[in-house]
């Protein structure tokens, strides 16, 4: 009995094995890719200078803002409390403006990000396109059915063949 189970077993086994290799998968880790692409690390320093420039704006507008505000508190402490008391609509058009200089650049800091995540969308896309066109280029010549991203979580074993220097090659990437 023991012995028709180990052959029904191995027998099972090696079916699964050629249907898992007649399957011809493959994969590749895209991140790995798309950073060997020089078009990549073009469109990230374009990003890290648009990056600087945003962040360059806002620390001026902080300055500006903070600056402002250190006067104007030094200008209220030199006052009385009789002058302070007759500066009350002052010091709440002070407290106004104060609230809309924060809100100014909070409004700064996200159109700031989203214009950065457009440029980046922009910039990503064609070569993208790119590596997954090359990828499929690749996969059509070598009669690949399923190639796997290994960059994403999902897979946890990879012993099928690595096409990364195929596609390399297809892009004509070192």
């Amino acid at each position: 009995m023991k012995k028709i189970t180990l052959a029904v077993l191995l027998t099972t086994f090696i079916s699964v094995l050629q249907f898992v290799k007649a399957q011809n998968i493959a994969h590749i880790n895209s991140l790995e890719l798309l950073s060997l692409m020089p078009e990549k690390k073009a469109a990230d320093d374009q990003l890290k200078t648009l990056a600087d420039q945003k962040k360059s704006e806002i620390k001026k507008q902080e300055e500006d803002f903070t600056a402002k505000y250190e006067k104007i508190q030094k200008d209220l402490q030199s006052k009385s409390q009789a002058d302070l008391e007759k500066m009350k609509s002052q010091l709440q058009k002070y407290e106004e403006d104060f609230q809309k200089d924060q809100q100014s650049l909070a409004a700064l800091r996200e159109t700031a990000a989203k214009e950065l995540e457009q440029k980046q969308d922009n910039l990503y896309a064609p070569i993208t396109k790119k590596a997954q066109e090359a990828i499929n280029a690749v996969a059509k010549e070598k009669g690949y059915i399923y190639i796997f991203d290994t960059a994403q979580p999902t897979l946890l074993y990879a012993e099928g063949p690595n096409i990364l220097n195929d596609v390399k090659t297809k892009l004509g990437l070192k």
